[in-house]
């Protein structure tokens, strides 16, 4: 009887955890597609609720972007740099503290920008990698391929600079 007891609390222990943790990724996944939207819009308005305002992102090529006004700054210049700028989330996993997105973006510069010149189309596959802290997130990684950033770069006027440069 005591071990059929103790089997019946582990189980329900499980299915408890087990739920709590696919809230967790449904809420992930949710807020990661806010973020998205509000980069397609440039309306960041809401994102004070689901990034912590201390946020540092790694993703940047000059380094670290830190706190929510600098990251909304940012989310704006792109949606101000890219027209038809669309990103689809493609699949999604959180573990610990960690959400992962695999996503499709896809747009036309208006401008120079990124080291694109104006009037490039895009097209490129990027993981966005994303610790959550008490339902907000607090740093964030993006990877992608180098063979998609070198096509994005294709036409531009860096003259005498080969992809080995531009890595070192």
């Amino acid at each position: 009887m005591k071990k059929l007891f103790l089997t019946t609390v582990g189980i329900i222990f499980c299915a408890v955890m087990s739920s709590a943790q696919s809230d967790n990724a449904q809420q992930n996944k949710a807020n990661t597609l806010k973020v998205y939207k509000a980069i397609e819009t440039g309306d960041v308005s809401g994102l004070d609720e689901i990034i912590d305002k201390d946020i540092v992102d790694h993703g940047g090529g000059e380094g670290d972007i830190i706190g929510i006004d600098s990251v909304k700054k940012m989310f704006i210049d792109m949606h101000d740099h890219i027209d038809d700028l669309h990103i689809e989330s493609l699949a999604d996993a959180t573990g610990g503290d960690y959400h992962f997105d695999l996503n499709r973006m896809t747009g036309t510069t208006n401008s120079d920008y990124m080291g694109m010149p104006a009037n490039t189309k895009f097209d490129v596959t990027t993981v966005e990698v994303v610790k959550v802290k008490n339902g907000k997130s607090v740093e964030h990684w993006s990877y992608n391929q180098p063979k998609d950033i070198m096509k994005m770069m294709q036409g531009n006027k860096m003259q005498g600079t080969s992809a080995t440069t531009i890595y070192q």
